[in-house]
């Protein structure tokens, strides 16, 4: 028995050994969006058109303590509990239309459990401006109050944040957003399981129900074959899809590959997707 508690913390700092930390999260996307589909005009004649378009962005979000993989280099505890400040940039390429927006923002956690945010985005020569305060009940569930001002309107939810802890590694996470005004719910969750080795999966579904419109859903799952390399598929109601892929060519430069399309869009669709991310 003495053996086995002497051994106890020694197999804790081996299960824990594999982990990395980060403090900061750097990330450029970049689509180029493709679409081709025939245009019947007034004498009846189809004609071949296509619509091209450009979008990128660049995004660095900065935490005041570490942040602990768990396992793959890219997934991290369900619900953060760590101060944060972040910074946005994104371009929009449309024929002859160029459209740049700009965000910032942060939040900040203190030590009695509750949560104040606060941002602004500029997007399309109009301000947004958020606010949000909430409560760390306990490390797995925390409920927060979002305003969001959009100089013709004030839009208020609450969101409910859950996670709940299968194992060591493994848990099932649960956000529900709820706004009155629009009626607009938003139910997702997500599932992380380590399956054997450096092989782990995830599997997130989110339902959402919008008065006077269809409910949506989208699914997205990604397999990791190890902490530096996955695969990822989504799809969702509407027929989008997306096949991608992730690798970390050592632990703080990753490269994104993606293709993205529709099923039931007239003609043809074709997304293509290039991301970067650093991790310091």
């Amino acid at each position: 028995m003495r053996f086995k508690l002497a051994a106890l913390p020694l197999m804790l700092v081996a299960a824990t050994a594999g982990a990395e930390e980060y403090n900061s999260f750097t990330n450029s996307t970049y689509y180029n969006y493709e679409h081709t589909y025939s245009n019947t005009g007034s004498a009846g004649v189809a004609k071949r058109e296509s619509f091209d378009a450009d979008y990128f962005n660049l995004g660095t979000t900065y935490f005041f303590g570490g942040k602990e993989t768990l396992g793959p280099l890219k997934e991290f505890e369900y619900i953060n509990k760590v101060s944060n400040v972040s910074a946005g940039f994104s371009h929009s390429n449309f024929g002859s239309e160029d459209i740049d927006s700009f965000t910032v923002g942060g939040e900040y956690f203190a030590s009695n459990g509750i949560i104040v945010g606060a941002g602004i985005y500029d997007l399309w020569e109009s301000n947004v401006d958020y606010q949000s305060i909430g409560y760390l009940f306990s490390p797995d569930f925390l409920v927060k109050l979002n305003h969001v001002d959009n100089d013709s309107d004030n839009e208020f939810s609450v969101e409910a944040r859950y996670n709940h802890q299968l194992n060591s590694t493994d848990y099932v996470g649960f956000n529900l957003s709820v706004d009155e005004e629009s009626d607009n719910r938003i139910l997702s969750s997500k599932y992380f399981v380590h399956l054997s080795g450096e092989q782990y999966l995830t599997a997130e579904l989110t339902y959402n129900s919008i008065k006077e419109f269809d409910d949506f859903w989208a699914l997205s799952t990604e397999f990791f074959f190890s902490q530096r390399t996955s695969v990822e598929f989504d799809y969702n109601e509407q027929e989008d899809y997306k096949l991608g892929m992730t690798h970390f060519f050592n632990r703080n430069i990753a490269v994104e590959a993606a293709y993205l399309s529709n099923n039931d869009v007239k003609g043809d669709l074709d997304i293509y997707q290039l991301g970067l991310t650093v991790q310091l």
